[in-house]
């Protein structure tokens, strides 16, 4: 046996015929090529998201900054309700002088008929002196 004899007998035996390699590579290939269109296809599918993330940043800070009006309207609003409130409240305010009531002459204040009202110490002395 010659060893070109030798060789070719050892690659016929270790497994795959040419043939088998041409088809293994061809497959290895197209796998190759899917996965590079996989590939194509994720890239384009991250730069996608990423406008749409982009687009949503924007659109959040631009509540944010809605959110932020609306929340100093609603602090000058109550503002002006409690002045409000306090203006009604010093307009509905009875005004009268400490000490003294607007009583109808006709109307006047009733105290007891025929029992005598002093104040205790008084009462107490006429009592002593008795």
């Amino acid at each position: 046996m010659t060893l070109s004899q030798d060789i070719a007998t050892k690659a016929r035996h270790r497994g795959l015929t040419p043939w088998q390699l041409v088809q293994k590579i061809g497959r290895l290939e197209r796998a190759l090529d899917r996965a590079k269109c996989d590939g194509m296809d994720l890239a384009t599918r991250v730069s996608e998201l990423a406008a749409e993330r982009a687009d949503l940043e924007g659109r959040l800070d631009q509540t944010v900054i809605e959110l932020a009006d609306a929340h100093a309207d609603l602090a000058a609003d109550r503002a002006e309700l409690l002045e409000l409130r306090a203006f009604k409240a010093n307009i509905l305010a009875v005004n009268a002088p400490a000490g003294s009531r607007d009583i109808d002459p006709d109307d006047a204040p009733t105290h007891p008929q025929g029992i005598p009202v002093a104040p205790l110490w008084v009462a107490l002395r006429k009592q002593g002196a008795a």
